[in-house]
């Protein structure tokens, strides 16, 4: 009987809403201006090989994207807030086990100061290989998130 209510709860934490584990962090699905597909996840670098905080991670879903994992990820709210987050795509494997996904890119999310409002709809210029970028438009839900994120208030660039 034991093995069986053990086994419950086991699925409850699994399977509940809501209770994913600290390391999932928040995903959403996304479309840039080109309408192609991207996973937009947000979460605590798990890897002590690498500095702590929060990570902002870009995933094409439509086959054939590669991004530049060099260069930065631009943010702006439309009314003069703009953000420069550091390119971390090297984190995206252990280092030193081969070459990174041609499809995704992490970013740090460190300079995202201050938050970004949550009333204000967010436009991330991801820069792909060569000179283009993606631009993806945040809704409510993910702009609220980047609000919420638990990066200390300082104060906005303005450019």
């Amino acid at each position: 009987m034991a093995s069986l209510a053990a086994l419950l709860l086991v699925l409850l934490l699994t399977l509940a809403p809501g209770q994913a584990g600290a390391d999932d962090g928040q995903r959403w699905s996304l479309r840039d201006r080109d309408d192609n597909r991207w996973s937009l996840r947000i979460f605590e670098q798990p890897d002590p090989a690498y500095p702590s905080g929060e990570r902002l991670r870009l995933s094409a879903l439509t086959p054939g994207i590669a991004v530049d994992h060099s260069r930065p990820l631009l943010l702006s709210d439309g009314v003069g807030g703009s953000w420069t987050l550091a390119n971390r795509s090297e984190e995206l494997v252990a280092a030193g086990t081969g070459p990174l996904p041609e499809s995704s890119a992490q970013f740090d999310m460190a300079d995202l100061l201050p938050r970004p409002s949550d009333a204000l709809p967010l436009v991330l210029s991801l820069p792909l290989a060569g000179e283009d970028s993606a631009e993806m438009v945040l809704g409510p839900e993910e702009t609220q998130a980047l609000h919420a994120s638990s990066i200390p208030a300082a104060t906005v660039q303005e450019g």
